[in-house]
């Protein structure tokens, strides 16, 4: 029973260490969209700001899964802690998955727009 425990232990903090590495980067770069923000001239639109803040958080999600994709299987090998690591790459991919699939059923994929628009131009 030890081996269950060592691997859901494993598995939640791999999830924990995208989650975590997600919102470093959003925090990072809230203080950079923050002072793009103030130093515009003009009023502030807070509205606007509150999209882009929703945005940031979105992007930092998926550059930190599709980011894990990549390293951690790098970091696995090279540390050789199979376990630990291989927990990162398999949240990686699932929130890979998740961030694919909410993209294409909300149609934010500019190029399937393009394609879209093309058949209705043709016509």
């Amino acid at each position: 029973m030890e081996w269950l425990h060592d691997f859901f232990q494993a598995l939640i903090a791999g999830f924990g260490r995208i989650i975590l590495t997600a919102m470093i980067l959003w925090m990072v770069s809230l203080i950079v969209l923050l002072f793009r923000e103030l130093f515009q001239p003009g009023d502030i639109h807070f509205r606007s700001y509150l999209y882009r803040v929703w945005k940031w958080l979105l992007w930092s999600f998926e550059i930190a899964s599709y980011g894990g994709v990549i390293v951690a299987p790098i970091i696995m090998y090279r540390t050789e802690e199979y376990l630990k690591y291989g927990m990162v790459l398999f949240a990686a991919i699932v929130f890979s998955a998740v961030l694919i699939h909410l993209r294409r059923n909300t149609k934010l994929f500019t190029w399937r727009e393009a394609e879209h628009s093309k058949e209705k131009t043709d016509k």
